[in-house]
């Protein structure tokens, strides 16, 4: 699938994960975690680091990473402690990060994820709560600094180098993503900076104890991205090697125009952040109802919802697709929440407003509230015989356009259902008075001749008679 062509070596990749947590507010302060505010107006004097103020830990938070540790298999740590991360940069303005260097909140985890019909275990080394640095932003060779994020609430998620290939890496951050959004951990949007990839690759000859040169690539902000990092970064490595040329560890970042990674700087040596315990926050004990009561505020049984949804009539390819795009669950739970069938929500929203939408590259997340109101209003007007399926499709395509209301399209259009018995017996007589070479043959092939009247009659009708009604009708004649 991808284009890594190596002979006798393998690929090893380790994977390190931040993402932000959704919860009212920052790690250590009560300012709020909104999305998109106004530069520097959710801020205090906690996320600034002016001298004399205290953190206080954010209970939601350590919730939420009970959750994902949970998920993850791990051994939860029930003293809760934290640590300082000494540095000094300009978007830290403490001079120090907290975070959890010593005492993660989970540890010596896994996930099985499957590879086409083979389940891969993917080790995960740890995961620890830690606080994000301010945004720098370069305006005309100018830096200038938003600390609405300094403080976000993060999650690092850190696998063991378990994985051997792009489809594993790829297959780990689309479990995980997942688990992050249906649990309601964070909206794991890479493209907005709420989950953050940072790859660590390296090749070795095929059956070598020992790993090659670690090259890091930073601050991916795409699973595609991923995929293609690691492809190029292989391959670069790769023949590096086979030519005999040396590289040392480096930390590089991926250039999204070129599909290339880029020199950044050289890992020289260890940074000495003189770690320690952080003063002003005394360890917390949780006990075994802490960890119950939060799995049950949050955690989400993945098999209960997809059981449910194969009892509804969804298939597995349905299934996947719905359960691999969060913001389209939620959506089709809104749906079906108002129409309670399934299979019909999906083939409106999945089938044929997707299809729609795909070509003027419209994201899921982005779609109006007036279209899901309009696709509940036309699944139950298709329910009442009031509109057929395909006047429905008609509506689709629409109401993409014009934003419009579906009861306001069924006038404008002269979609409204034809259901009088008189008005298409009527039209029947006068096709089934022209057609009797059609009526001599529906002994032998009823379901033809049945389909050729319907069709006559709402041909005749502008497709606005009821074609239940118009075979019944039919069946009647038929009869006499």
């Amino acid at each position: 699938m991808w284009g890594i062509k190596m002979i006798n070596y393998f690929i090893t990749i380790g994977i390190e994960v931040h993402t932000v947590v959704s919860s009212k507010s920052k790690m250590f302060s009560s300012s709020a975690n909104s999305k998109n505010p106004e530069p520097n107006t959710e801020i205090n004097e906690i996320d600034l680091g002016l001298p004399g103020t205290m953190p206080s830990v954010n209970e939601e938070v350590i919730r939420k990473a009970i959750v994902l540790a949970k998920f993850f298999n791990m051994e939860i740590d029930k003293n809760i402690k934290f640590d300082r991360k000494n540095y000094f940069y300009q978007d830290l303005p403490k001079g120090f990060q907290i975070t959890q260097q010593f005492f993660p909140i989970g540890k010596n985890g896994y996930i099985d994820i499957n590879i086409g019909k083979k389940v891969q275990r993917v080790e995960i080394e740890r995961i620890h709560l830690e606080e994000d640095t301010a945004k720098q932003n370069k305006i005309n060779d100018n830096i200038f600094l938003d600390y609405n994020r300094a403080g976000l609430p993060l999650i690092e998620i850190v696998t063991k180098p378990t994985i051997h290939s792009i489809e594993e890496a790829s297959a780990f951050l689309k479990a995980l993503r997942q688990a992050l959004q249906f649990n309601s951990i964070s909206d794991g949007k890479m493209e907005d900076g709420s989950m953050r990839a940072d790859i660590n690759i390296s090749i070795a000859p095929i059956g070598s104890r020992e790993l090659g040169t670690r090259v890091e690539i930073k601050n991916i902000n795409s699973i595609n991205n991923v995929e293609k990092a690691i492809e190029f970064e292989a391959n670069r490595q790769y023949k590096l090697i086979i030519s005999n040329n040396k590289f040392g560890n480096e930390t590089r970042r991926f250039n999204d125009v070129n599909n290339e990674t880029e020199f950044m700087r050289e890992k020289v040596s260890n940074v000495d952040y003189r770690y320690m315990t952080e003063p002003n926050i005394l360890n917390i004990i949780i006990d075994d109802d802490f960890i119950k009561e939060s799995l049950e505020m949050y955690s989400i049984d993945f098999k209960k919802i997809e059981n449910n949804l194969k009892k509804d009539g969804l298939d597995e390819v349905m299934i996947s697709h719905l359960m691999n795009e969060y913001s389209l669950f939620k959506i089709f739970n809104e749906i079906n929440s108002n129409c309670n069938d399934s299979k019909e929500v999906y083939k409106w929203l999945c089938i044929e407003l997707l299809g729609q939408i795909s070509k003027k590259e419209t994201k899921v997340e982005n779609i109006p509230t007036i279209w899901i109101e309009n696709i509940i209003e036309l699944i139950k007007k298709i329910k009442t015989e009031e509109i057929n399926a395909k006047q429905a499709k008609e509506l689709v395509k629409h109401f993409i356009e014009t934003n419009k209301k579906i009861s306001e399209l069924i006038k404008e259009l002269n979609f409204v259902q034809i259901n009088d018995p008189k008005i298409i017996s009527d039209i029947l007589d006068k096709y089934i008075k022209d057609n009797q070479n059609m009526i001599s043959q529906y002994e032998d092939r009823s379901e033809r001749v049945e389909k050729f009247f319907i069709g006559m009659v709402m041909k005749e009708t502008n497709g606005q008679a009821n074609p239940n009604v118009c075979l019944e009708i039919f069946k009647q004649k038929i009869k006499k």
